[in-house]
Formats: C-alpha cells, structure tokens, sequence
C-alpha cells in the first residue's frame, strides 16, 4: 500500500515538471510527460515532446516507446527527425530508430529533405545510418532544386555518393519553363553528383514543341543507355518526332547507336536505317544533325527528283551549313543524268547592324538549242543592307545591290533555281546604292544606280541613275486648316547609249479637312504647285537647255452618301464627283501605258506622272452602291459581304493629245468604268471589272471572275479579255484546290490564251503533309517559247522529313523592320 502511494505520487510530479532525462548516453529525453514502466526497461512518452541522441539526431513526436533492452525507439505522431550532422530532415507519422544497427525506417506516408538539394515523398523508407543509404520497396518521388523529377516504383539512395538506383524509373527534366523531357529507363543508375547515369530499356518523350510544331511527339526508344552532362549513348535506338498513334509513324531512324554530344550540339546516327512506315528506304553508315538547341541546324534540306523534258533527270540535294553565329551558307547542287550541273550557293551574314545576301549559281554543260553548242552559264546577285544608327534620325540605313546574269534566258530557263533576291518573270536587273534617312521631321532618300534589260539589244540595254534623289516633309501652318505636303525628287539618267536627263522637281501640295454640310455632304479641295527644272541631250521628252517650268492644279472633290439600315441588311448609296483643273501644258506622254478603272479614277495622280500634271479641265462622276447582309446570333449581329457595285467616268472639255491614249481619259468623255462583286449565298463569289466605251458600243475591258468554296474544295475561274485602245488579250485561268483530308491536297492550274488557241501551260501539285512528313508531286507543262526556251514538260518528287529538315535562314534578318 506505501510504494502504490509513492509511485501514484512520483508518477504526479512527473505529469508537472519538465524532465531532461538522460539514459546511458545514448538519448535525451526532453519532455512534459514521462512513464517509466517494466523495472526501468520501457520509457513512454507523451504530450508531445523532443529526443535527443548522441549522434546530433533529434526526434519530435507526440508519442514514444522505448525499449531499453533491444535499444530501440518508436515514435508516432507528426514526427519529425533531423539529424543535424548529414543535414537529413524526415516527416513521418509513425517511425522506428534501432539505435544498435543505427537503422531508421518509417510506416506509411514520409517526406525526406537531404541537404536542401533533394525533396523525397514515399512510403515505408530505411535510413541506413552508418552507410548513410537511404532505401524503399515502395513508390517514391525524388525532386531536386532544378525542379527535375524522378518517379520510381523502388530506389536506394547513397546520400554521401548522390548515387540514385532504381526500377521503373520515370525521370522529368525541366528544360525551360512549361518544356519538359519525360524519360523512363526499366532499370537505372543515377550519379546526382556528377550528372551521370546508366540504364536499360529507355524511352525518352521529349517535350512536344522541341521542333516548334505542338502537333509532334519526338521520343526515342534504346535497349540501353549511359551518360554525362556532355554526352549521351543510347543502343539500338529508334527515333522519331511523329505524333503518336495507335499506327506506325510515317517515318522513323533506327540505329545500333545515336550519340548526342552536347558541347558540339550534334547527335550522330551510327549503322542507321531511315524507315518510311515501317518500310526501309535508306542506310546510313553515319548520319547527323544539330541538337534541338541550336537555333539555326546544318543540315540537309529539302531534296527533291525531278524530270524535265528539256534538261533531263535529276536530284536535288540541298544542304544548309552554319558557319559561325552570324554567318551561314545553303548549297543547292542539282545533278542531271547528262553530266550537266547546276550549283546554287546561298551565303549569309548578320552582324548587329548589318545583313549581307550573296546568292550565286553556275551551269556547266548545257547546250544551246539555237547553236547546240555547250556553254556556262552564271548568275552573281548580292544584297547587303546596313543599320547606320544616326541618333539624330527615326532610322538610317544603306542598301547596296548588284545583279547579274550571264544569259538573258538562265533563270527562265532554269526557272527551278530559286534566290531570295531573284523576283519571277523580272525582266530588267537592278544594281544600286541607295541611302534611306527618315527624321520626325522630315524624310530623305538618295541613290545611284544601274539598271540592265533583259529583252534589249547590247547598246541601249542599260540605264544608269547617277544619281537620284528625294525629300519629303509634311507640316501645317496657324489659322490655316488643313495640312501641306512638300516634296523635292530628282535624278540624272543616261540611257540608250547616248540620252541623257537631268531633272530635278519641287511639289508643294495644300489639303483641306473634310468639310459636312447640313444635309450629309462631305466635301475638301486641294491644290499642288510643281516646279520643273530639266536640260538634257538627245531626248525626245526634254530640251537639250537647261529649262524650268512652274504649274498647278487645283481639285474640288465631293461625296453624298445615303444610307438606309434594315434589320437584315445594311444599304449605302454614295454619289460622288471630282473636279480638277490644270491650266498648263504637260508633257508628251501620249504612248505611256496607263489603265484607269474605278479603283484609281478618284485618286488626285491617277495617271502616275512625275514630271507633269493631268493638263485642262476634267469631271469625274461615280456612284456605289453596298449592300449588307446582318444576321443575329445570341444578340450578337454579323455583318456579311453580299453586293455591291461602282460605276465612274471622265468628263472634260477638249481632247487632251498629251494624256496617255490608253487610259481613255484623254477623250471629252472617257470610257465608263465599272466593278461588280456578288456573295449570292456563303459559299459563292462573283466579281466583274469593265471598261465600257461611252457609246455603249464596246467592251474595251473585261475580267470575270468566280470562285465556289465549300468544304476541303475551292475553285477559282478567271477570264481577262482587253480589245481596242486598251490592248489585244484574251486568256481565261483556273486554280482549284481540293484537301482531300487533314493530311492530302492536290491543286491545279491552268491558263489559256484564246487568241493564240494554246493552253499556256498545266500545273498539278499533290502533297502529302503531316506533323513529320511532307511529300509533294509537281507536274507542269507549259508551251512558251523563246530563244534557249522550248515548251517543256517537268516533273518533280521532294520529301521534307522533319526535324531533319531544319533550315532557319530568318534568323539572320534585322530585328528593325526594313523600309522600301
């Protein structure tokens, strides 16, 4: 009955003191409620509190056992465990420490933190103390400070080595932001702290914009793998960028061994075999290409088959090479079955403010059709354009171009050569040096120049521009509404072998604000004084002295538009007429191909001129009229194109010999001028442009067109025919369009010249497309003739496999936008 007494009181006084109980110097007990049962053998704890050991581990819980004859701990509770000298901190519910073995292994759910540099979230783990090996049989999660993650059904974990080993291991490697690598290796081995690590049965998902197209899926699969930070190997390897599905992806590379080095930026295919669904069409004893990092790839571009029944069979097989940060060179090689070549080179370069473009070719072996004799031909063009920077200006920068051809039919001919500085069916070269400054103020530009026909004769195919200039700036003076304009041009130029102007022409132009009246009717005037400076030898156009000239001409324009809204439509009706006036004479440009129609008959230079104004005294008179058609979804009104259509004349007082006779302007009433555009239902438009003889007689001028949309199929009719005055033409043309699903089109064109009764030519592209794959069938024939160039019948096959088709040359532009 005593000792119950005294162990009911002593077990009083320990539920209200705080006891720092030390056991054999293994554990130090730091807490409000201790029992000590079993003949001091087992020590509970409760009420939460903190354990101490002797090896700087600390345990907080809200309950303990410990027994003393096994040395063992168990804890429950939130426990946390730090052990202060490996810097491990662990959270668990439930813990147990043998304190002999120095063995730590947790129940149930348990998140680890080691050194800061990895977080742990599992279940059931062992800490190893001695060896400081941290282990489970269970799923755990490993992420480091770089927000890698590693998923593995089971790991061990050597914290003083950083060496991480596991199964089905599923690793996330943060790349950028919202761009991460997915890897999964059935076994692996990972040194954390040199970065490397080997595995087997690896597949690797990288992240689906790697080669900027979202639709891709690029993953590779090996039998095995090993790397570092620099290198990576992976054995009997297979990889593809395709979008995964339930089918085999429309191509794939196979390889005994694909090696990424990561300093050269390269991954190199080693016994590689290049499969088009599941079909191999190529081998490679070793291929590469740049790593998706590298923001500008050498590589092979697009190569393409072709047969041409003028030049014979050929392939195509393009290579773009990056030299440095700033320069890089396409070679375009084009070998025929003949022994003909043709060699296109493309070189770039960029520094920080400057672009240069050289782009040149030559062809061996070829042979005339006028003589049949074998020649070279060649072209050399370069494009260098250069920021200059002028503080004092908005932008300022120099263009030096040159052109040259050695054939005048080369490029026609080998029309398959394609230059970025090259513009089709461009019959004259340009070679200049021009110097563009735009200030807030006001604007300047200046070049010399040399400029080559194609179609002339060797003494008057060249005109020389030294130099020209321009300077324009627009301002306003007070109390004088509106705004003027005043602008500065002239030019030096030799022509024809021995013609020769000079010129130089100063404009000064007033504009009003618009003016409303009380019924609707907008009306503004203008008026524009001209100063003519000119002295020339051997022209037809100027004075050999020096002469100057001063006119004017003065514009009244006014618009009376009337609408009327309907629920379900809206309807303008728009009178308008310009009344120009210009008392002075002006040049001789009678023979000067101008055509005026309702697009431009209201615009104060319609005629285009420089050096004169549109001389007497005209009226121009038009009318449109629009109608709308408005439909209401959820109180929401959409407005659609349905009808509208314009009408436009000249009117003036005496014929004018000097006004360009094709324009039909130069008569006291013009032709009559018109344009129709029709929506009848969505899937239908109509559009018809006239020129109308003012007798009602004739139909200078006709273009019909018509285009039907619906669904995957498009289809585009257009008829041009030209009569009298305004020429001799009459060709009709269709290009029609069919998708027939996400991934096939075909498209076809064709044009016919009436008058000739010749098909001009025929073209039919099929393509086949899809997130990986691109391949393209060109068929073409056409029938025109001139000189080296016979009617000829191509055939073409290309195929795009990407990512190997890489090439970024639009790296190389300015930022700044350029200015023409």
């Amino acid at each position: 009955m005593k000792n119950k007494i005294v162990i009911i009181f002593l077990t009083f006084i320990f539920n209200l003191s705080y006891f720092n109980f030390v056991l054999a110097e293994e554990f130090t007990f730091n807490v409000t409620d201790l029992e000590i049962l079993e003949s001091n053998t087992v020590y509970k704890g409760n009420n939460r509190g903190k354990i101490l050991t002797d090896t700087k581990v600390e345990l907080i819980s809200d309950n303990f056992v410990y027994l003393k004859k096994i040395n063992r701990l168990e804890v429950n509770g939130d426990v946390q465990l730090t052990d202060n000298k490996s810097n491990i901190v662990i959270n668990a519910e439930k813990m147990f420490y043998l304190k002999s073995e120095e063995i730590i292994y947790t129940l149930g759910k348990t998140l680890v933190n080691v050194e800061g540099k990895y977080k742990i979230e599992g279940y059931d783990l062992t800490l190893f103390k001695k060896k400081m090996i941290l282990s489970s049989s269970e799923k755990a999660t490993i992420t480091d400070n770089n927000s890698n993650i590693y998923k593995l059904n089971q790991f061990q974990y050597s914290i003083n080595q950083e060496i991480l080993k596991g199964d089905k291991i599923n690793f996330t490697r943060k790349e950028k932001a919202n761009k991460e690598d997915a890897y999964y290796f059935e076994s692996g081995f990972f040194n954390l702290k040199e970065n490397k690590f080997l595995g087997k049965d690896v597949a690797i998902k990288f992240h689906k914009t790697l080669f900027n197209d979202v639709k891709n899926d690029p993953r590779i699969n090996a039998t095995s793998g090993k790397g570092d930070k620099f290198n990576t190997y992976l054995n009997k390897a297979v990889f593809t960028s395709c979008k995964k599905t339930d089918k085999c992806p429309p191509w794939k590379m196979t390889a005994k061994e694909i090696h990424h080095d990561k300093n050269k930026k390269q991954i190199t295919y080693k016994k590689a075999w290049l499969e088009l669904y599941d079909f191999p069409v190529a081998y490679f004893p070793k291929f590469f290409h740049p790593d998706p990092s590298v923001k500008r790839q050498s590589g092979l571009l697009k190569p393409e088959i072709g047969d041409h029944s003028t030049l014979g069979d050929s392939i195509y097989l393009p290579y773009f090479f990056v030299v440095s940060d700033d320069k890089d060179i396409t070679l375009k090689p084009r070998i025929f079955n003949d022994n003909k070549i043709v060699l296109q080179t493309e070189y770039r370069q960029k520094t920080k403010n400057s672009r240069t473009i050289i782009d040149s070719s030559i062809t061996t072996g070829h042979a005339s059709v006028k003589n049949g004799k074998k020649a070279t031909r060649s072209h050399l063009f370069t494009n260098t354009y250069i920021d200059l920077n002028f503080n004092e200006f908005i932008n300022s920068n120099l263009e030096i171009n040159y052109e040259k051809i050695s054939n005048d039919n080369y490029l026609k001919l080998f029309d398959f050569i394609k230059s970025p500085l090259w513009k089709n069916n461009k019959d004259t070269l340009e070679s200049k040096i021009k110097l563009d400054l735009e200030h807030e103020n006001y604007d300047f530009r200046t070049s010399v120049g040399m400029f080559e026909s194609l179609n002339g004769r060797n003494s008057d195919r060249y005109t020389y521009v030294l130099p020209e200039y321009s300077f324009s700036k627009n301002f306003f003076l007070n109390d004088i509404s509106g705004g003027f304009y005043f602008g500065s041009n002239g030019n030096n130029i030799i022509n024809n072998t021995n013609v020769s102007t000079s010129t130089i022409n100063n404009d000064l132009i007033y504009s009003s604000n618009q003016f409303f009246s009380n019924n609707g009717i907008k009306t503004n005037f203008s008026f524009k004084v001209k100063n003519i400076n000119s002295m020339s030898d051997n022209s037809v156009k100027y004075k050999n002295t020096p002469q100057s000239e001063l006119m004017s001409a003065y514009y009244y324009n006014a618009l009376f538009p009337l609408k009327k809204n309907k629920i379900d439509s809206l309807n303008t009706l728009t009178p308008q007429l310009s009344f120009r006036v210009s008392p002075h004479d002006m040049k001789n440009n009678r023979n000067t191909s101008r055509r005026i129609d309702v697009q431009n008959v209201f615009l104060p230079n319609r005629l285009n001129l420089t050096d004169s104004f549109e001389t007497g005294e005209s009226l121009t008179l038009g009318v449109s009229f629009k109608k709308d058609k408005v439909t209401e979804l959820n109180e929401i009104a959409k407005i659609e194109k349905w009808f509208d259509w314009k009408l436009a004349t000249v009117l003036r007082f005496n014929n004018e010999k000097h006004i360009p006779k094709n324009s039909t302007i130069n008569k006291k009433a013009s032709n009559i001028f018109g344009l129709l555009n029709y929506k009848p239902i969505k899937n239908i438009q109509l559009d018809y442009n006239f020129s109308l003889t003012n007798d009602f007689d004739t139909l200078e001028y006709n273009a019909i067109g018509a285009e039907y949309n619906f669904n995957n199929f498009s289809t585009r009719f257009e008829y041009i025919e030209e009569s009298g005055i305004l020429g001799n033409t009459n060709v009709i043309s269709n290009a029609t369009e069919y998708n027939f699903n996400e991934y096939n089109s075909l498209t076809f064109s064709t044009r016919r010249n009436r008058l000739l009764n010749l098909t001009e030519y025929y073209d039919v592209v099929y393509e086949y497309k899809n997130d990986c794959l691109i391949a393209g069938i060109k068929y073409r024939k056409d029938y025109y003739r001139d000189s080296d160039i016979i009617p000829k019948e191509e055939l073409f096959f290309s195929i795009t496999i990407v990512p190997f088709y890489t090439f970024s040359p639009d790296k190389m532009i300015l930022n700044k936008d350029r200015k023409s």
